[in-house]
């Protein structure tokens, strides 16, 4: 009587596993990867409040409300600070658009190797 091999042994479902995990992180490392290239090329734009800009406030009790806009100084530190950050958040995106790209290519070989180790059931 021969004995029926279904392929289910130890040594098969190891590779499935390998294959299964590495095939989740090429998925979501695609996934981050499409994310991370729309955020480089449609960025969010931060809401900037014309509060932290310009301030109003009463010269005298009892007097009409005085207009008092920042110094030019200050509006162009603040104007500064806005452009250093969004260099930063730009430099972010890119080095996150790496870290995706990788997530994606460095499980493919170890899922081609375990997919080709896996000898089907006869």
């Amino acid at each position: 009587m021969k004995k029926l091999n279904t392929g289910w042994s130890i040594r098969n479902l190891y590779f499935y596993l390998v294959c299964l995990v590495t095939l989740f992180l090429v998925v979501g490392g695609a996934i981050s990867t499409v994310n991370s290239a729309m955020q480089l090329i449609l960025p969010d734009r931060p809401n900037i409040p014309l509060i932290g800009v310009y301030s109003i406030r009463a010269a005298e009790p009892g007097r009409e409300t005085v207009f008092d806009p920042p110094p030019l100084e200050e509006l162009e530190a603040r104007r500064a600070e806005r452009e250093s950050l969004a260099l930063q958040r730009q430099d972010y995106v890119r080095r996150n658009l790496l870290n995706t790209i990788a997530l994606m290519i460095i499980p493919l070989p170890f899922y081609l190797y375990h997919w080709k180790q896996i000898k089907p059931g006869l």
